[in-house]
């Protein structure tokens, strides 16, 4: 049997899903993604992943600057779908919408639910310092990230895990547990499990000031700060006036945070010793940086 499915999703990770939907048999008779927008320095106008994809593989695209506008109500209604599958997609779904597919909205969401509901889980489970963290699908009710589970999986997080290095982790785990769970809600031998509410968190917002290092937190602290927002914002930190992105740092054996990539204002990145040699004068080479970048925040660098 052919089952009609809807895929809403935008970016990379959600193209990966699309993927796997795709090679797996249930291919979608749509695809919901959010406009083309002005993406890199150029700002140059770009289709999404998942359009791209769509196209390659001749899925019929939609794109709805508001999804809520009851247009969309409308035109998903026409599509008569069994089944809606949501990966990453940027907007808020209303209940018109969450009601139509007769076996519901399904949600990807790359963290073990109730905890890190919310835009940035990934980010979210690295600034925590959590040592596991997961993909939860779970059927779509008009809430965040609120409606029963359907299925889980666990995966460990690294001491050195970045955001990109995560979302690739729940990627590969989290596209074979939505094929599986798929093939057994059409079956019919899924039982949604309502969350336990009680213990629900919720990430941050994150901005490009959200980049903002604070010297006086704990290295511990900056250390997952740097990798959480690793590609996005960017941890940055001010030098002599100029904006300073630290790309890469580790802590040693105790525990001081020791800076090895860093990209300034306007250049290439380049490693701490090519930094050193360009920014950094006399007895100034031979302090770590994350001690002159602590004394410029504090406004008593001697330079």
């Amino acid at each position: 049997m052919t089952h009609r499915i809807i895929f809403m999703g935008t970016p990379d990770y959600a193209a990966q899903y699309l993927e796997g939907l795709i090679f797996s048999g249930y291919k979608p008779i749509a695809v919901i993604t959010q406009p083309d927008r002005p993406a890199g320095r150029a700002q140059t106008v770009e289709a999404t992943p998942v359009k791209r994809t769509a196209e390659r593989n001749n899925i019929p695209v939609h794109q709805p600057e508001d999804i809520r506008d009851p247009q969309w109500t409308k035109k998903i209604q026409e599509l008569k779908p069994d089944l809606i599958v949501v990966v990453a997609f940027g907007q808020i779904i209303p209940q018109s919408i969450l009601t139509i597919p007769s076996k519901g909205c399904i949600n990807v969401h790359p963290s073990l639910l109730p905890r890190h509901r919310g835009a940035t889980p990934w980010q979210e489970t690295i600034l925590q310092g959590d040592a596991t963290t997961g993909v939860t699908i779970m059927l779509m009710d008009e809430k965040m990230d609120h409606g029963p589970i359907l299925s889980q999986e666990g995966v460990d997080v690294a001491p050195d895990e970045t955001t990109k290095s995560l979302e690739d982790k729940t990627a590969a785990i989290g596209i074979p547990l939505l094929i599986g769970t798929l093939t057994r809600w059409f079956a019919g031998t899924v039982t949604p499990a309502e969350q336990h509410h009680d213990q629900a968190t919720y990430t941050r917002l994150l901005k490009k000031e959200s980049g903002r290092i604070d010297w006086s937190k704990c290295p511990v602290e900056i250390d997952r700060m740097i990798r959480a927002l690793n590609p996005w914002p960017g941890a940055w930190t001010e030098w002599h006036g100029k904006r300073i992105k630290i790309l890469k740092a580790h802590l040693d054996e105790q525990n001081d945070l020791i800076v090895d990539e860093l990209q300034p204002e306007g250049k290439k990145s380049m490693d701490a010793k090519t930094f050193r040699n360009g920014y950094c004068q006399g007895a100034q080479k031979e302090q770590p940086l994350s001690s002159l970048f602590q004394s410029q925040a504090d406004g008593s660098s001697k330079e």
